[in-house]
C-alpha cells in the first residue's frame, strides 16, 4: 500500500505491524522496521508499505546513506518500510536512529527509523524525519 504522509500516523504504522504479524504468524515483538529510500516507487511485498512525501530536516539522502547538509529540509521522494523478523534484519553497517514526527512542531513521535550513514553529529544538529511540514 502506498500512503500519503498527510494521513499517516502512529495508528497506521501499528496497523501495518499487526497485519504483517497476523499474516506471518509472528508476535509483534519479533518484528522490526527496515527502511529504504528510493527516487521513485518500488515494488512492495505483503511485508512492506510505501510512503511518499516525507521530509528530512538537517540532512539529505544520497546513494543509500544519510548525509549532513546545510539545507533546512530535503525530500525523501519514496520511502519503503518493511516489517521483518528481528532475526532476519539485514545489517546496514554504521547507522543512525532518527525520530519520525507527525509535523514540524515535533510534539507527536510516530516512530523511529534506522538509516545507513558514514557521518556523525546527526543528534547535535537535530536531524529528524517529518511526515508533513505543515503544523
Amino acid at each position: 500500500a502506498v500512503v500519503s504522509t498527510q494521513s499517516t500516523g502512529e495508528a497506521y504504522v501499528t496497523a501495518t505491524r499487526q497485519s504483517v504479524a497476523q499474516c506471518k504468524g509472528y508476535s509483534l515483538e519479533e518484528l522490526k522496521l527496515q527502511v529504504s529510500v528510493h527516487d521513485a516507487p518500488v515494488e512492495l511485498d505483503n511485508n512492506s508499505f510505501g510512503i511518499s512525501g516525507l521530509k528530512l530536516m538537517g540532512a539529505r539522502h544520497d546513494a543509500g546513506k544519510l548525509k549532513i547538509t546545510e539545507d533546512i529540509m530535503s525530500d525523501l521522494p519514496y520511502t519503503r518500510l518493511s516489517w521483518v523478523r528481528q532475526d532476519d534484519v539485514k545489517a546496514i553497517g554504521k547507522k543512525i536512529t532518527l525520530p519520525v514526527y507527525l509535523n514540524n512542531m515535533r510534539t507527536i513521535l510516530v516512530e523511529t527509523l534506522d538509516f545507513a550513514t558514514d557521518e556523525e553529529k546527526f543528534y547535535e544538529r537535530g536531524v529528524a524525519i517529518l511526515c508533513t511540514s505543515l503544523t
